[in-house]
């Protein structure tokens, strides 16, 4: 069965044209348009669960290139997530500036960005606070294994500050 949207009269000129204009979009007028992605779907006010009933499988707008990386926080709808949908490596997460609470919402966790290769020394290029780490899964025994000297260059607080405020696992 295929989805279509039903689209106003000013989503049907700004989506189709005026020459073209239709009520309705389907994914493979998205799939036949070259402007058509998900960030200029949005600007034509049409909302992320709108365009999930469009195309619920998040691989195909992946795929079609109609889904880029800087989409990821906008695809809950998809439960999209940047390192296994995106494939995105450490550079690709530090370069798109993402809050901390981005970052949850998304389901990234601080063992996620281990696994992508994250250490101390790289932990300062994401500019978050040991509360922020603290909020992605950063816990004591993260903390106990990072040098005194590194601990305060991050946080700006010994080494058992940075362990008080922490939980165990």
């Amino acid at each position: 069965m295929r989805m279509r949207l039903t689209l106003t009269a000013g989503q049907a000129v700004s989506v189709h044209g005026w020459l073209h204009a239709r009520y309705t979009l389907t994914w493979g007028d998205v799939l036949a348009s070259e402007g058509l992605d998900f960030a200029r779907l949005l600007t034509f006010n049409l909302r992320e669960p709108e365009l999930y009933v469009l195309q619920p499988d998040l691989q195909a707008w992946i795929r079609s290139g109609k889904a880029a990386l800087v989409d990821c926080p906008r695809m809950r709808p998809w439960d999209a997530h940047p390192i296994r949908d995106f494939k995105a490596d450490l550079a690709d997460v530090v370069s798109m500036h993402w809050p901390t609470e981005a970052m949850i919402k998304m389901g990234v966790t601080y063992d996620d960005l281990l696994e992508l290769g994250l250490t101390p020394d790289t932990m300062t290029l994401l500019n978050y606070t040991l509360m922020m780490w603290a909020t992605m899964g950063f816990r004591r025994q993260h903390a106990e294994i990072i040098a005194p000297n590194t601990l305060y260059r991050l946080f700006g607080l010994t080494k058992q500050e940075v362990l008080a405020c922490l939980r165990a696992s």
